[in-house]
């Protein structure tokens, strides 16, 4: 094959190596290009939801991601004071989905274990500290301009697929907008070994407060024993190494969750929070995928998986054009497809998880709490909502769209 029967793959994610896979199951070549020197196993995205997990399932995979993760028959909704409010049963979900669960695997390992998968194909390339700095494309492919630890060099393709993050080279190539909001705060993350869920908590917790909320869940951690995160906002104009100082971590979990003894704080991580969607998710080889084409603030644990499906969508019609022959009018579908649902899934759910958990007025908390208790105590109010937040509703509203 010539290059130009190549696909290019801008990011090493967990969204840059699943489009690899799907492409490496169909016979396309790719080059993926990462401009870190390795897979970062930093706390990031944790969760994959049913739908995910069924896509995964079609290629072989899930069943690995299962023997590493946790699952989440249940999740909690929580208030600081008053404790639990609404315990969402997932298996409601049993006659929509074969998973109906959530899967807690670090996306890390999700990247490790399709690099591992990715070893049984051959005429691919995976290169680390090759950072794309530009594209450009032609009549026939697509030009990479891409730093590596030998200097400039370029890569050629029909294609490119940036997965590159929220600052995206590859969209900023493509001269798009990324429109949307930077919130006035961060998120902490802090993880630590104690154990949880010996006080009541679920794998997966959100805990509302209006003066400081925080969300709770158990990954499995290095040891695969379990590694809890729990997420708290942060002053936006306050330096890292305050926020992270020992005296005020600790003052911070202990106000959640008192206990004897200092807490084992084994990480800490702080993070700008976005919430924006690229104005285009094509421009003619150039596509988008995952971060460079959507970021969100991660309550609900939607955005990584979105992404997920980002390459799956796009894999498929890629496929259908390089080895079937169908118009690139498909990618223009692509684009209609997943920029709708990010637009009225993705970003108008996670807004709304975080003005719910943060809510200031009592009256207006109290009424949210009683329609989490009325939809958790109603077997098809509890479906219905679960559908939406599961990420079931917005695959098939992708799908409904031509």
């Amino acid at each position: 094959m010539s290059e130009l029967d190549r696909v290019l793959i801008a990011g090493g994610g967990p969204v840059g190596f699943t489009a690899a896979l799907n492409l490496a199951r169909r016979g396309i070549p790719f080059t993926l290009l990462e401009g870190g020197d390795r897979i970062f196993d930093d706390p990031r995205a944790g969760t994959i939801h049913p739908p995910t997990l069924e896509m995964f399932e079609d290629i072989g995979v899930t069943k690995l991601f299962m023997e590493r993760g946790f699952i989440v028959n249940n999740y909690h909704y929580r208030d600081r004071r008053q404790g639990l409010i609404a315990d969402f049963d997932l298996n409601v979900l049993k006659d929509d989905t074969p998973f109906p669960f959530r899967l807690m695997l670090e996306q890390h390992k999700i990247c490790y274990i399709l690099r591992d998968l990715l070893k049984e194909y051959s005429g691919n390339e995976i290169l680390m500290q090759h950072r794309v700095t530009k594209v450009e494309q032609d009549g026939s492919g697509v030009t990479a301009t891409v730093e590596t630890p030998d200097g400039e060099k370029t890569f050629r393709g029909r294609y490119i697929i940036g997965c590159d993050g929220g600052r995206s080279q590859v969209r900023k190539s493509m001269g798009v907008k990324f429109d949307g909001f930077t919130y006035g705060e961060r998120f902490l993350v802090l993880s630590t070994r104690y154990d949880f869920g010996k006080a009541g908590y679920a794998i997966t917790n959100y805990i509302a407060d209006p003066v400081e909320w925080c969300a709770m869940f158990k990954v499995p951690g290095n040891d695969e024993k379990g590694m809890w995160r729990v997420v708290f906002p942060a002053d936006a104009q306050a330096a890292p190494e305050t926020i992270f100082e020992e005296a005020s971590v600790q003052a911070r979990i202990q106000g959640f969750h008192p206990k004897d003894g200092p807490y084992d704080v084994v990480h800490r991580n702080l993070y700008d929070v976005h919430q924006r969607v690229a104005s285009c998710y094509r421009n003619g080889r150039l596509l988008i995928a995952g971060d460079a084409a959507h970021i969100n603030n991660p309550l609900g644990g939607m955005g990584m998986n979105f992404g997920l499906h980002d390459a799956f969508n796009l894999v498929d019609k890629l496929g259908r054009i390089m080895l079937d022959g169908e118009s690139e009018d498909i990618l223009d579908q692509y684009d209609r497809q997943r920029r709708t649902v990010a637009e009225e899934y993705l970003q108008r759910q996670t807004i709304e998880n975080k003005k719910n958990i943060e809510q200031k007025d009592a009256a207006a908390q109290e009424k949210f709490y009683d329609e989490l208790r009325g939809i958790v105590a109603d077997r098809s109010k509890l479906r219905t909502y679960l559908r939406r937040v599961a990420m079931i509703e917005g695959i098939e509203r992708a799908n409904s769209i031509t």
